[in-house]
């Protein structure tokens, strides 16, 4: 017989779980899969505004829609990259002995890498209130 296991959390496909124990986690997979969808439309949309100019004003809108949804995929990009630098010093949960292996042997803390994601957001919306003013939204 197959053993049958049982997680407490829910079924995976069953993002809404993620809200108990991982907020950020749940924002970032309503927004992975809200661009599944979003980005049909608009990459037609995107095509046909390069032949027909009229529909510039409804690109620039979806466009802005699109830099929103793409937001938190940027965010958890630029963690990650974070963790992986730092050895999972930046945002990990290590255990206390590893963490001071790493401290003391090879010199390593993760101070230098935990600014990064919250620079790239900076960055990040700079660039989106400068497209907007490009466009005068």
């Amino acid at each position: 017989m197959e053993k049958k296991t049982y997680d407490m959390r829910g079924k995976q496909a069953n993002i809404a779980r993620l809200w108990r124990f991982d907020k950020e986690g749940f924002v970032h997979m309503v927004a992975y899969r809200a661009l599944i969808f979003y980005s049909i439309p608009y990459g037609i949309l995107l095509i046909a505004s390069l032949f027909y100019s009229n529909l510039a004003p409804y690109t620039g809108l979806l466009t802005a829609i699109f830099w929103i949804l793409i937001t938190p995929q940027l965010y958890e990009t630029a963690k990650a990259f974070s963790l992986i630098s730092s050895k999972g010093l930046a945002f990990g949960h290590l255990s206390e002995g590893y963490v001071y292996l790493s401290k003391s042997k090879y010199s390593r803390t993760g101070t230098l890498y935990k600014p990064i994601p919250y620079i790239a957001m900076i960055l990040w919306l700079a660039g989106f209130v400068a497209l907007l003013l490009w466009w005068r939204i």
